[in-house]
């Protein structure tokens, strides 16, 4: 893959993580989403249970590109 920033070719790799959540609010203690906030992506697992997200990592701009479309979310 081409990396949409700078051009250069992607590594294909993984996300290594336990839960995971991606929205457009921080969160200082729990990463469970609030009623009203959206969310791209959403990774239950606990974090001792292995897990990875998909992913592509630039080597020359350092940016991770995530396909999050198999992951439960609330964006429409």
């Amino acid at each position: 893959m081409e990396c949409p920033f700078c051009k250069a070719e992607m590594i294909k790799g993984y996300l290594q993580c336990g839960t995971a959540l991606w929205s457009t609010k921080k969160h200082k203690v729990s990463i469970f989403p609030g009623k009203n906030e959206q969310y791209a992506f959403r990774v239950k697992l606990p974090m001792v249970s292995g897990n990875y997200i998909e992913s592509d990592c630039c080597p020359k701009c350092k940016r991770l590109i995530i396909d999050t479309s198999a992951y439960e979310n609330n964006l429409e």
